[in-house]
């Protein structure tokens, strides 16, 4: 991972896809457009170096390394 590529703004876009389930309910919860995240999302993955979502027509589910981000992020968030 290029840690120095990773902004803390992306991850909590990250936490909001991956706690909505989809960009479209993200979007919502955090007032930025689908495309925007869509978009930040490919960007984090590139900078990660690793897939973080499976992509489906009703929403994104979450890959072994999203679960394993998801935990470490949420224990820092808190």
């Amino acid at each position: 991972m290029n840690e120095t590529s990773v902004q803390w703004s992306d991850l909590k876009l990250f936490l909001a896809v991956a706690r909505e389930g989809g960009l479209s309910a993200a979007a919502r919860a955090t007032g930025s457009s689908a495309a925007t995240l869509g978009r930040r999302m490919l960007q984090l993955e590139r900078a990660l170096g690793r897939e973080l979502f499976i992509r489906h027509e009703r929403g994104y589910e979450l890959t072994a390394h999203a679960h394993e981000l998801l935990v470490h992020l949420t224990d820092i968030e808190t």
